[in-house]
């Protein structure tokens, strides 16, 4: 992995990390959610005409542009509901740190991707990192809602995470992203009519600073993680990411006041060592 693959990385887990902290901050309100998504769509489609006929319809790409699309409806969805629930000093390692176990044994045993012995005890101490962080042994009812709710969007991160390396095997980012956020928007559409329709216009109204924070951001750090993954082992990329879940931990503590732990410590220096390793590997 070069200095300039690894800094993008870190730069992406950055972005990832502000926009899921403005997230929490509206209690994972989905009205936002949901236009934020559509907010990316439109920011993106401009780029579209940048790229050739070809890039842009592609036959073989129309079932990856709806898997990525269902698994990110999926993903949002339960994004929302576990930052209803539980802080995100607990619900982001939890995730994302199924993220990068997941990956990396699919990546293994689906792709034959190879992982060095750095590249495997990086993986190690940044899943055990997150386990630190995200793990205590008694739960208000409420906090149990959030931990299945995070367990339920690391199991979406392992899905899309495959998806989207191998869709980059073959399709151009920019087209992919664009139908990463309109299909998984489509897909929310029917929930939304039904359960949310009356919050919109004021989640607009209110939250419109929010709704392009997060609909920006999250395009931006997709967008530089998919060009990555052209780059970089996806095991090792996935896992690097996890940098954000220091990012939002520190967040969550300085302006959540959420609470801080020798234990989420230990967690924080285990991604840290972890992140060293795995640059070590590539």
């Amino acid at each position: 992995m070069s200095l300039l693959v690894f800094l993008l990385i870190i730069f992406s887990a950055f972005l990832h990390a502000l926009w899921n902290f403005t997230t929490k901050q509206l209690s994972g309100n989905l009205a936002v959610i949901y236009i934020s998504l559509w907010v990316a769509s439109v920011a993106c489609f401009p780029f579209l005409f940048f790229l050739s006929w070809s890039d842009i319809h592609l036959s073989s790409g129309y079932p990856y542009f709806l898997a990525t699309g269902l698994t990110h409806a999926f993903y949002f969805f339960g994004l929302s509901k576990a930052y209803e629930y539980g802080d995100i000093s607990t619900v982001y390692p939890i995730a994302r740190g199924l993220g990068v176990a997941g990956t990396a044994l699919l990546a293994y045993l689906l792709l034959r991707e190879d992982i060095s012995v750095f590249g495997s005890l990086g993986i190690i101490s940044i899943c055990l990192g997150t386990i630190f962080i995200g793990f205590k042994l008694s739960y208000q009812a409420h906090h149990y809602k959030g931990l299945i709710m995070a367990v339920f969007v690391g199991l979406a991160i392992v899905a899309y995470s495959i998806i989207d390396k191998q869709a980059m095997k073959q399709l151009h980012p920019v087209a992919y992203i664009f139908s990463l956020f309109f299909f998984a928007a489509v897909f929310l559409t029917p929930y939304i009519i039904v359960k949310r329709r009356g919050e919109l216009s004021k989640a607009w109204q209110t939250h419109w600073k929010s709704i392009f924070v997060i609909g920006i951001g999250s395009m931006t750090t997709y967008l530089i993680i998919l060009f990555v993954f052209k780059l970089a082992n996806v095991s090792y990329v996935v896992a690097a990411r996890e940098s954000a879940v220091v990012i939002g931990a520190f967040l969550g503590f300085k302006f959540l006041n959420e609470k801080y732990s020798f234990k989420k410590a230990s967690g924080i220096s285990l991604i840290v060592l972890g992140l060293i390793l795995i640059k070590v590997a590539g």
